[in-house]
This record gives structure tokens, C-alpha cells and sequence, in this order.
């Protein structure tokens, strides 16, 4: 996705992004809140599973032929579901250890790379977390690890790429209202939004707006942060 135009209204102008995970939720809304911080709009896409590591070196053997450079990767790619403590199988720890936390190393380290050999003025890593890594909800034991691991990822990576002009932060959405969170159990979504502060769930363009923030140069001296867009809902 090449970003370019007025800075005033696109603030991303010349820049080049990557979203995973962006055909659908949180990851799309922020793809559509890249591109209006655009001006011309190209986008490309590529097909990859975040959960295979030949799948990820595919994807930046494609990133590099395409791009000239990379500016901007958000690392969005993940799931989870709801197993109690004691119900929770290997299998479902492996599968999720490896999309949410070694799929998301994995990307970071690759677009970390990427930008090492062609810097620009405004590199920007994000990796979308969440509020589940911040308490304790019964049957969000591996995706809560995954994401509090994430959080740690994001603070060391700070450290260690803030010398080559990289930032690096983290977005912890609350409740969204995305189509497979609405549609998996609409009584249930209805009833933990009801409980936000703001009194509403989040939507996928309240993420982009801050995933827009954090990769622009307007947060070009915030690197490490872990920015919780949750309505108030982990005040609670």
C-alpha cells in the first residue's frame, strides 16, 4: 500500500505500509485508515499464514521485490477462542502460541530487517495486542499469554531498534465490533459492550485512528507504548 499525498491531510504521504491480517476486522479498518492517510491509494496483496514460517519468509521475499521500501508493517494477524483452564489442549496452546506470538516475532523481525537495509526518515513497527493481556478473564489463558508476551515484545524491540530510527509500539483494543465477534455469540457481545464506560464496543476505524497516530511522524517520540483503545473497559 504506497501512501502519498498532502501531508496536512494525508499524513503518511510517501510512505509505504504492510497490514496482516487485513482482509476483514480490526486488520481491515486499519488498512482503510492507512489508505485514507494516503492520497493515491495503490494497494497490493499477498495470501500468507502468519502461523507458517515459510509462509512469512515468502511474504517479505514479496515485500522486498515489490516495495522500493517499507516504512510502515502492522503486525494485526491473530485469533483465539474461549477453552477453559482445564479444557485447553496442547494442540490449541501450539496453534495459537504460533500465530499470535512467534507469527508476530517472526514479522516484526522480518520488516525490522527490511527497514535496516533501505531507512527512510519515519519507520514504524505496530503490533495489535490487547486488553486481555492487561486481567485475568476465565477462558483466555493462551490468547492472554500470547498478547501480555507481545507487550514484551514490543518494549525490547523499542530498546533495540530505537538506534536505527525504528519505533516500535503496541495497540490493545477492547471489545470491538468486528463480524465474527458479532456473529459468534450476538447476546454475549451485546452484553460485555453494554459494561464499557463509553458505553458502546469499539469499531475497526476507532483502532485505525490510532493505528494512524502511532506509525505518523506525529508520534515520531513515542516508541515502547502500549496504547489501550478500549472505551474504559480495562479500567473496570
Amino acid at each position: 500500500m504506497e501512501l502519498s499525498g498532502d501531508l496536512a491531510s494525508t499524513p503518511l504521504a510517501g510512505h509505504w505500509a504492510v497490514v496482516t491480517g487485513a482482509s476483514k476486522g480490526i486488520g481491515l479498518g486499519i488498512a482503510h485508515g492507512l489508505a485514507r492517510a494516503d492520497g493515491r491509494r495503490s494497494v497490493l496483496t499477498h495470501v500468507a499464514d502468519v502461523s507458517d514460517r515459510e509462509a512469512i519468509d515468502g511474504l517479505f521475499a514479496s515485500i522486498a521485490a515489490q516495495l522500493p521500501h517499507l516504512d510502515v508493517f502492522v503486525a494485526n494477524a491473530g485469533s483465539g477462542n474461549i477453552v477453559p483452564f482445564l479444557e485447553l489442549t496442547a494442540d490449541e496452546w501450539d496453534r495459537t502460541l504460533a500465530l499470535n506470538l512467534t507469527g508476530a516475532f517472526l514479522c516484526c523481525q522480518g520488516a525490522a530487517r527490511l527497514m535496516v537495509e533501505r531507512p527512510t526518515p519515519n519507520q514504524s513497527i505496530l503490533v495489535v495486542s490487547s486488553i486481555r493481556a492487561l486481567g485475568a478473564v476465565p477462558g483466555r489463558l493462551a490468547y492472554a499469554v500470547t498478547k501480555a508476551g507481545v507487550n514484551q515484545l514490543v518494549r525490547v524491540g523499542a530498546v533495540e531498534l530505537a538506534g536505527h530510527g525504528i519505533r516500535v509500539n503496541a495497540l490493545s483494543p477492547g471489545i470491538t465490533a468486528t463480524p465474527l465477534s458479532m456473529e459468534r455469540n450476538p447476546a454475549v457481545f451485546a452484553e460485555m459492550a453494554a459494561t464499557v464506560p463509553l458505553g458502546r464496543a469499539g469499531t475497526p476505524l476507532d483502532m485505525a485512528a490510532a493505528a494512524v497516530y502511532l506509525s505518523s511522524p506525529s508520534a515520531h517520540f513515542v516508541t515502547g507504548v502500549n496504547l489501550v483503545v478500549d472505551g474504559g473497559e480495562s479500567l473496570r
